[in-house]
C-alpha cells in the first residue's frame, strides 16, 4: 500500500479527512468510511484547476468553485459533477453570466453582462456542446440608450429601454 493508503484517518463528525493522490490530482478533505470523497474538500487537477467545495459519491454536489487553469472561475450550486442551480461563471476576456444551471450548461433566467459593459437578461438554454444559446432576451447597449430582443443571441428587433426593463423581469 502507498503511504497515503496507509496513512491515519481522523474521525470528524461521521466522515473522515486524509489527503490522497491519484492519476487525476491530489485531494485534500472529508471521505466517507467507503473511501469516496464526501463533504468539504480542495481537488489539485494535474492540469492546474481546483475545485474547493462540497462533495457527494465523490463528485462536486452542493456548494462550490472550480477555477480553471485557463482563469475561468465558476462558483455556484453543482449537483452530481456539473453545475446545476444558480451559478456564476466569469470568463478570463471579463464576460459574466450569473443564472440558471442544468446539467452543465447555462439553462434558465439568466444575466450575461459582456466586458465591454453590453447586457443580455432573459431566459437561456444551450442545446449541446458547441451550439449557441437558444431562448429570448433583452440586451442593452453599453451608453444604455439602445435596447433589443434577442433569440438565440441574434438581434430581432429594437425595443424601447421601457420595453426592455418590462421584459427582464
Amino acid at each position: 500500500l502507498s503511504w497515503f493508503a496507509r496513512r491515519p484517518r481522523v474521525l470528524m463528525g461521521g466522515l473522515f479527512t486524509k489527503i490522497g493522490k491519484s492519476a487525476a490530482g491530489e485531494y485534500e478533505g472529508e471521505w466517507n468510511a467507503a473511501g469516496v470523497r464526501e463533504g468539504r474538500g480542495v481537488m489539485r487537477y494535474v492540469n492546474g484547476n481546483v475545485y474547493d467545495g462540497e462533495w457527494k459519491a465523490g463528485k462536486q454536489d452542493g456548494r462550490g468553485v472550480f477555477r480553471y487553469a485557463h482563469f475561468d472561475v465558476y462558483e455556484g450550486e453543482w449537483k452530481a459533477g456539473l453545475p446545476e442551480g444558480h451559478g456564476v461563471m466569469r470568463l478570463k476576456n471579463g464576460n459574466v453570466y450569473d443564472g440558471e444551471w442544468k446539467a452543465g450548461k447555462q439553462e434558465g433566467r439568466g444575466v450575461y453582462r459582456w466586458a465591454d459593459g453590453d447586457v443580455a437578461s432573459g431566459f437561456f438554454k444551450v442545446r449541446k456542446e458547441g451550439d449557441g444559446p437558444v431562448g429570448e432576451a433583452v440586451k442593452w447597449l453599453a451608453d444604455g440608450r439602445q435596447a433589443a430582443r434577442l433569440r438565440g443571441w441574434k438581434v430581432v428587433e429594437e425595443i424601447s429601454l421601457e420595453e426592455a426593463r418590462r421584459t427582464a423581469e
